[in-house]
């Protein structure tokens, strides 16, 4: 029993330690400092500017602050989520 805990106890400890090595490290090296950033980057420069039904007033305002007048969507990508 005793053998079966310390395998146990040793394989955990090989397979989690280089995962939060590495997350250890990346928040080191400042990665994870521009999340907003990161969050625009998966949308085009004239999707920023699509008017979002589900956002609060105030996430609007601070869109319409960075990115000038909303549009409307010409897809209606989002009406058939709503």
């Amino acid at each position: 029993m005793l053998t079966n805990s310390f395998t146990l106890i040793l394989l955990s400890i090989v397979v989690g330690l280089p995962p939060l090595f590495i997350l250890f490290w990346a928040i080191w090296k400042g990665h994870f400092d521009e999340t907003d950033k990161t969050a625009d980057s998966i949308f085009d420069e004239y999707e920023l500017r699509y008017a979002r039904p589900w956002e609060t007033q105030k996430q609007t305002q601070s869109r319409i602050e960075k990115h000038g007048t909303l549009t409307i969507n010409p897809f209606a990508e989002w009406e058939r989520w709503l």
